[in-house]
């Protein structure tokens, strides 16, 4: 893997590009994902699997045709990365990856000022 910095503006690079296969590239096939969002959709705010990730994020970029991630911030732990981020409707958020050894993410989960 690149170095994390790098990594947290590709990961931004490739949400802002609305294609999704781009942004699933960066998570391993067994992922979990947990946002308050998320809980809207699932019930438990838990989404399990890359397939699972794929349904739950296709739609954002039909519902939300101006989708853009600013970086503001990224912090670096062992194998985690928080990425401190606004969104195109000036929400303030903080996504936190765990990574495997290959470089793919595990675990994430979303927090939202």
């Amino acid at each position: 893997m690149t170095n994390l910095t790098e990594f947290a503006q590709q990961w931004i690079d490739d949400w802002n590009s609305h294609v999704l296969e781009r942004v699933l590239d960066h998570y391993s096939e067994d992922a979990e994902f947990r946002s308050p969002f998320a809980e809207k959709r699932t019930g438990n705010g838990i989404v399990k699997g890359k397939a699972a990730l794929r349904n739950s994020w296709g739609p954002a970029f039909a519902l939300r045709p101006n989708l853009k991630f600013t970086l503001k911030n990224c912090f670096v732990g062992h194998r985690t990365l928080a990425i401190h981020y606004s969104d195109e409707l000036g929400r303030e958020v903080i996504e936190t990856l765990v990574f495997d050894e290959n470089g793919k993410a595990t675990f994430g989960s979303g927090c939202y000022a």
